[in-house]
Order: structure tokens, then C-alpha cells, then sequence
């Protein structure tokens, strides 16, 4: 029975799971495959960042493979939409205005402190008011609490469990810290959203929100984040472990013995 039922999920995942294919085809024209490249990069500087400050046991640590991050993205996208979804969500990069938005947010020199500064000059002109709650609109539909969520859960709770000891944090301090996380990433999105489509017409900002609260696009949003969640999940919990008060203490210890 416990053989049918595998062999039943097996055939099920297969049947209705996003197509390699389609998964390589999003990836490449929804900026995806930038943002891999780039976390790659950021990581790969961050472990041998620790290992250097780690000298005496960075002998001892397993390097994380980063080539897994884009491979643990790519597997996770392919399950956790459909052929139907993913064919839909395609259907919609085909729109100029998306592209061109995607487009924008891959800048490799966005600079934030000139979009908030651009904001803020903008929000001091009383004409700029619909253009502003157009492109909020478009953030709050592309960037919904939701999918933030699964960000912090299953990233940064862990690192944040782990910076007091390993000990386990009260509801109500893990609530607190991911409503601020979950408000500090809104607001960093609506600033964004309104400095990257600053050269779009209101007709045009109009059009972009229609898109955006299309349902497949909500289906999307929370596939990436989960995707991006998983990509990166084994990674900080190894993070989280260098940093393990009780690990490094063992540590100094050990080494100090040694060295005796």
C-alpha cells in the first residue's frame, strides 16, 4: 500500500509540476537568474569572510556549495507551481511594461539612498499623489505579507534563535520581530516600486497593476519567496551554527587544549 501511494505522488508530481523547460524559460526572463548570481557571490564572500576570522577551525568547517542555491531555487519552482501555472505566469512576462519593470529592479547599481531621497522629493509634490498610490498598490499586490513571511520563517528565525544561545524565543517576541521585519521589507519594496517606475506614464503605472493583481501573479510571489526560502535555508542554519555560542566555546576550548 505504502509502495502505491509513493508511486501515486511520484506519477502526480510529474503530471502536474512545472516543466524543466518552463522553469529555465522564467528564470531567464524574470531576473531570477541575476539575483542567484549575485546571492551566490554575496554568500561565497560571506563564508570565506568567516572562515578567515575562523583560522584555527575553518579546517574543520564544510564549505557550503553554493551552485546548490540556484539548483535548490530551480527544484523548488518546478514543484510548487504547475504546468498550467507557470504556463500562465509566462503569459504575462509577454507584457512590455512587466519586462521593463523586471528589467529595472536587476540594476546592479541601484543605489537606495537615491531612491529614497527620490521619494521623498516626490512625495513633497502634491501633483506626484496618484502616481505615489499607484505604485504602492503595485507593491502592496507584489509584495503581500504572506509571502514575506515565509522569508523570515524560515530564514531569519533561525539566526535569530541561534544569537541567544540556541534557546527557544517567546511568541510573542518572534511575532514582534517578524512584524518588523515583514513592515521594514514593505516599505523598502514601495520606495523601490515608485524609483523604478519613475519614467512610467499613469496609463502605464495603471496597466502594471492591473498585472500585478492578477491571482497568477500572487501565485508567483509566493513560489519565489518559498523557492528563494529554500535556496537559502541549509546555508544560514550552517551560518547559524558557526555563530552557535555553545559551539564556539567548545571550540576554544578544544583549541586551547591542543595547543597546550
Amino acid at each position: 500500500m505504502k509502495k502505491q501511494l509513493i508511486i501515486l505522488t511520484l506519477l502526480s508530481t510529474l503530471l502536474f509540476s512545472a516543466t524543466p523547460e518552463q522553469v529555465e524559460k522564467y528564470i531567464s526572463i524574470s531576473n531570477s537568474e541575476e539575483q542567484l548570481i549575485s546571492l551566490e557571490s554575496q554568500f561565497s564572500a560571506m563564508q570565506n569572510n568567516i572562515n578567515s576570522l575562523e583560522s584555527n577551525t575553518s579546517k574543520n568547517a564544510n564549505p557550503y556549495d553554493m551552485q546548490l542555491l540556484s539548483i535548490r531555487f530551480r527544484e523548488y519552482l518546478q514543484k510548487a507551481l504547475s504546468e498550467d501555472e507557470m504556463e500562465k505566469v509566462l503569459q504575462q512576462y509577454k507584457n512590455v511594461l512587466l519586462l521593463q519593470f523586471v528589467s529595472l529592479q536587476g540594476d546592479p547599481e541601484f543605489n537606495p539612498k537615491e531612491a529614497t531621497a527620490y521619494v521623498k522629493e516626490l512625495q513633497e509634490n502634491s501633483e506626484s499623489t496618484i502616481r505615489i498610490e499607484l505604485a504602492q498598490k503595485i507593491s502592496e499586490a507584489l509584495y503581500k505579507k504572506e509571502a514575506i513571511s515565509i522569508l523570515f520563517d524560515n530564514l531569519m528565525k533561525p539566526l535569530m534563535e541561534n544569537s541567544i544561545g540556541g534557546k527557544k524565543m517567546s511568541k510573542e517576541v518572534l511575532e514582534k520581530s517578524r512584524e518588523q521585519y515583514i513592515k521594514i521589507m514593505k516599505e523598502e519594496s514601495k520606495i523601490e516600486t515608485i524609483y523604478f517606475t519613475k519614467e512610467f506614464t499613469q496609463e502605464e503605472l495603471e496597466e502594471l497593476l492591473k498585472i500585478a493583481k492578477n491571482p497568477i501573479m500572487d501565485h508567483e510571489s509566493k513560489a519565489v519567496f518559498g523557492a528563494m526560502a529554500y535556496a537559502l535555508k541549509e546555508f544560514f542554519v550552517l551560518m547559524a551554527s558557526r555563530y552557535d555560542t555553545g559551539n564556539h566555546q567548545a571550540h576554544s576550548t578544544e583549541n586551547t587544549t591542543h595547543s597546550k
